[in-house]
């Protein structure tokens, strides 16, 4: 499970040889990095309500029989001086610790997530997930990664920094631009990035912006469903650049009506396209692979690696 700066995910898979199977997901949107932006903190309110979800999805992993369950939180809750409050309730109505990933350990994380499986040993890739409060940069080599940083550059945070109006003026699309170029300096582009993969809530939705598949829906109740999509989309340059002016030149409440999209999710595409063509740019890429693989995939397997060195020896 993932706590984010907007959202909770929960994934609970099975581990075969050829990948993890039997793909069901839970979403619950949280906004945890508005309210630690907003008053420097999470708050009595928003602790008790997010340990209560995710207790509820423990809950819902455990009704699948999980056999293991791994709990992570990201920039919002690394931020929050008060991210211990919520790490006590988690475990006091859940049982399960709830882990404060740094940022180089969810970089890396992410990384093994949305490479496992899919590319050979020595094929160099690239992986970025954008998410809310953060965003984490990693290259590589197949699924081993090398090199990566962790830059306070989200889809939210960026919306954020600029003040940003829906749908966002010119003059503030500028303006987040070139907050994106600038925070992206610190981005390492020795040697071939090659394969250039995002993650993140941004990522996986361009392809329902395109109208190339249709939105998972983000539910009301608590519930798992099976995963929709494809792991992997390739998206040439110009149809980022399409996505930007179907997110970013109408108010989001258009972008939601018209994809599926919930009204914060289609809200935070803005920011999280910019982002994405900033990295475009940095690596001189002409080509996006966006992938609904990562960080959670990543927990998943780390968990099992983490079962099979603790498991005693045959014989």
């Amino acid at each position: 499970m993932d706590v984010g700066s907007n959202t909770i995910h929960l994934l609970v898979a099975t581990l075969e040889p050829e990948g993890l199977t039997q793909r069901l997901h839970a979403v619950e949107m949280v906004n945890l990095g508005a309210a630690v932006a907003r008053q420097g903190e999470l708050g009595a309110e928003l602790i008790s309500h997010t340990a209560a979800l995710v207790a509820a999805m423990v809950a819902l992993a455990r009704q699948q029989h999980a056999e293991s369950i791994g709990l992570v939180g990201t920039e919002a809750i690394r931020n929050a001086p008060d991210s211990q409050a919520l790490v006590e309730q988690v475990k006091s109505l859940s049982g399960e610790t709830l882990r404060v990933l740094t940022g180089e350990a969810e970089a890396r994380l992410s990384y093994l997530g949305a490479t496992a499986f899919k590319i050979s040993s020595g094929q160099p890739a690239t992986v970025a997930d954008v998410g809310g409060g953060s965003t984490e940069v990693v290259q590589g080599l197949g699924t081993r990664p090398r090199s990566g940083t962790s830059l306070k550059l989200g889809s939210d945070q960026l919306l954020g920094a600029v003040q940003a109006s829906d749908p966002l003026t010119s003059r503030q699309q500028v303006h987040a631009a070139a907050r994106v170029s600038m925070i992206l300096e610190a981005v390492p582009r020795s040697g071939d990035p090659g394969l250039l993969l995002a993650t993140g809530g941004t990522a996986s939705n361009l392809p329902v912006v395109l109208g190339k598949r249709a939105a998972a829906t983000e539910a009301a109740v608590l519930g798992l469903r099976p995963e929709v999509g494809d792991a992997w989309t390739v998206l040439a340059r110009d149809e980022v650049e399409r996505c930007k002016d179907l997110a970013m030149n109408r108010p989001s409440s258009e972008l939601a009506s018209e994809t599926g999209l919930s009204p914060k999710r289609a809200r935070l595409m803005a920011g999280g396209i910019l982002i994405l063509l900033g990295l475009l740019d940095r690596y001189r890429a002409e080509e996006l692979t966006v992938t609904e693989r990562g960080l959670r995939d990543g927990v998943v397997l780390a968990l099992a690696a983490a079962r099979n060195r603790s498991a005693p020896a045959a014989g």
